[in-house]
């Protein structure tokens, strides 16, 4: 009974382990900060890439079409993918992945095209007149 038997639990992570995780993190959350959809008022702009950077825009007087795709979860939790198709193109010209709330930001794109031609055609007729 003079024998004292201590069990320690120890953990099996590593450090090694946790500066992975930390660091793999750190990488995802800078490359999800930029990786971007923006809406100007004459066009559309992707930013993405995180060590190298790509952007494609494209101006709103040749949007033809946005589709929004979702599944049943990502439909629940109000999350989905934009496909932006333009005039002058066979495919899709820009895909967003994982956008919160697709229908509003569909809408807003909408809303700027008009102002965009209500813009355009005012301009032309104060011109006119």
């Amino acid at each position: 009974m003079d024998d004292l038997i201590v069990i320690r639990r120890q953990s099996r992570r590593r450090p090694q382990f946790w500066f992975k995780a930390i660091f793999s993190l750190g990488i995802w959350l800078l490359w999800w900060r930029n990786n971007y959809l923006g809406l100007t008022k004459r066009s559309l702009v992707r930013h993405s890439g995180l060590f190298t950077r790509e952007e494609r825009a494209v101006p709103l007087n040749q949007v033809q079409d946005i589709s929004i795709s979702y599944g049943i979860i990502r439909r629940m939790l109000g999350h989905g993918d934009i496909r932006i198709e333009t005039a002058g193109s066979s495919g899709t010209e820009i895909v967003m992945k994982n956008v919160d709330d697709p229908e509003e930001f569909r809408s807003k794109v909408f809303e700027m095209i008009d102002e965009f031609y209500d813009e355009e055609g005012g301009a032309g007729k104060d011109k006119n007149v």
